[in-house]
């Protein structure tokens, strides 16, 4: 009995599937209309613009701030409402005790393509001690998060992310004339978590307020973002990297990555 159960049940979810990807192919979407409706959406207001890119910054010794960004969790999930004929999940798919793992499926009915993509986050800290359960859920959380749009962005071509990711940005950041602004806002949010004026404009070898420019803000609105979805912790974001050399700066904020790219 439970036996014919399973396979009536697969029987419908394969007859549910193969209408999804008949009606898929019925009504093709417009690559025109993506971009329309996702910059639409990615540029409704202010705080969406910006959280839909991130930023990881390590500072050297010497002063050298190197810096990775890209399109931020929010942007993959814009992404994917805009595309239409596309399935995308995430799961836990293993838990060690020392590391957990997620997967992001992205599923594209109408040209039939799937993309999975995995991530692995530690849960132990830098003594070998395991994350508390909360800790734990959090950063299996942050880890499906990751995967679901690593796959979503692979799936959805580049050319076409880029061109969104752009306009966000650019809506974002705004222009010279709307900089007192943008940047008062910025350093608001900051203040209001610990962060004060004095170390963000140290950090980024600024004398001043006005010496603060419009791709300092884009940086640090990305900041704001990584920290938003759990990339780096709000009291390491500004930290100067003690062991970091001119040398190797890049490559240890790629380490910061790997986990995410995986």
């Amino acid at each position: 009995m439970n036996q014919e159960l399973i396979s009536d049940q697969g029987k419908l979810v394969r007859a549910e599937l193969d209408i999804q990807i008949t009606t898929a192919k019925a009504y093709p979407r417009n690559p025109d209309r993506f971009i329309q409706l996702a910059t639409q959406l990615a540029t409704q207001d202010l705080e969406t613009a910006q959280s839909c890119f991130y930023c990881l910054s390590r500072k050297s010794r010497d002063g050298k701030i190197t810096e990775i960004k890209g399109g931020s969790i929010r942007l993959a999930e814009i992404a994917a409402a805009s595309w239409g004929n596309l399935h995308a999940a995430s799961r836990i798919i293993e838990n060690d005790g020392k590391a957990i793992t997620a997967e992001g499926v992205a599923w594209d009915l109408e040209r039939n393509v799937r993309i999975s993509s995995q991530v692995k986050r530690s849960i132990v800290t830098t003594q070998g001690a395991a994350y508390s359960s909360d800790m734990q859920t959090l950063t299996g959380n942050a880890a499906s998060s990751i995967a679901l749009r690593n796959a979503i962005f692979k799936v959805i071509p580049k050319a076409l992310i880029d061109r969104v990711y752009e306009k966000a940005v650019k809506f974002a950041v705004g222009d010279q004339k709307s900089l007192p602004n943008r940047r008062s806002i910025a350093f608001e949010w900051f203040r209001k978590r610990g962060v004060g004026h004095t170390k963000i404009l140290k950090f980024f070898n600024r004398n001043n307020l006005e010496d603060f420019t419009l791709s300092d803000l884009e940086q640090l609105q990305g900041i704001a973002t990584s920290i938003n979805d759990g990339f780096v912790e709000i009291d390491k974001a500004f930290a100067l990297d003690e062991e970091t050399t001119p040398l190797n700066v890049e490559e240890r904020v790629k380490n910061l990555l790997n986990n995410e790219n995986n």
